[in-house]
């Protein structure tokens, strides 16, 4: 692991010069952010309060101790802060009518011997998973779109403000291909045991798309796409409405 680990400080240093320890310093509060996310929730400070701080943390820090135009940053902030909420209140009604949070069938081995007295709220853990697991792909979208859209304004400063919304469009479903496929594949790679021992248990359509862990996993690729798939219009029409107020002046 620490082999690994130098290697991957060793490659991106090289790719990224003296920008790789900004990088890699940024990699560190998020880090540390999580563990502390954690330890919070294990010492019953409030799930949803903590993970909403904790969430505005690291979107400073994934955005702009990554992105060199304020304009961009900024922007990109505002989309991913308003998708952010937007995941909330999809996800804490959905995650409490579908019952999906907690342990299931599967991990009764695991907990063998462990008392499930853990005093947390699982339906609020599991919001705050989601939140968390959005965080990145969210983030990551809102800056490609921003930066795109930013440098065809700056390029034809003479676009009209509903051009610019076209073109927003134009560059958000390009990127949006990238960010589906990438939540797909995720999907995928972290069920792959799980489908192994369905399979081998001989489980029935129906008793799959009613198990708890799989049905969690669905929730949480199927908003997390949600949020990718808004970060279209909310970053056009951001960028919209900042040229109509130029164009005003």
């Amino acid at each position: 692991m620490l082999y690994l680990f130098l290697t991957f400080v060793v490659l991106l240093l090289m790719v990224t010069g003296t920008r790789g320890f900004t990088l890699l310093f940024g990699l560190g509060i998020n880090i540390i952010s999580i563990v502390a996310l954690l330890i919070l929730i294990a010492d019953g400070f409030n799930v949803l309060i903590t993970t909403g701080i904790i969430s505005m943390i690291i979107l400073i820090v994934a955005i702009y101790m990554n992105v060199d135009n304020a304009n961009t940053a900024n922007t990109a902030f505002k989309t991913s802060l308003i998708i952010m909420v937007v995941i909330l209140l999809i996800t804490i009604p959905l995650e409490y009518w579908a019952s999906a949070q907690g342990m299931a069938a599967e991990n009764q081995d695991e907990l063998e011997g462990f008392s499930l007295a853990a005093g947390l709220s699982y339906p609020q853990l599991a919001i705050s998973i989601i939140v968390i697991n959005s965080l990145g792909v969210i983030s990551e979208t809102s800056v490609a779109i921003t930066s795109g859209l930013n440098e065809i304004v700056e390029n034809k400063p003479t676009l009209t403000p509903s051009e610019i919304f076209d073109d927003g469009f134009s560059v958000g479903n390009k990127i949006l291909n990238t960010q589906t496929n990438t939540l797909l594949f995720n999907f995928f790679a972290s069920t792959f045991p799980l489908f192994f021992l369905i399979h081998t248990l001989n489980y029935k359509f129906g008793d799959i798309i009613n198990d708890k862990l799989v049905v969690a996993e669905i929730l949480t690729t199927l908003i997390c796409t949600i949020g990718v798939i808004l970060t279209v219009p909310i970053t056009s029409y951001l960028i919209y409405r900042k040229a109509g107020k130029k164009n005003s002046k």
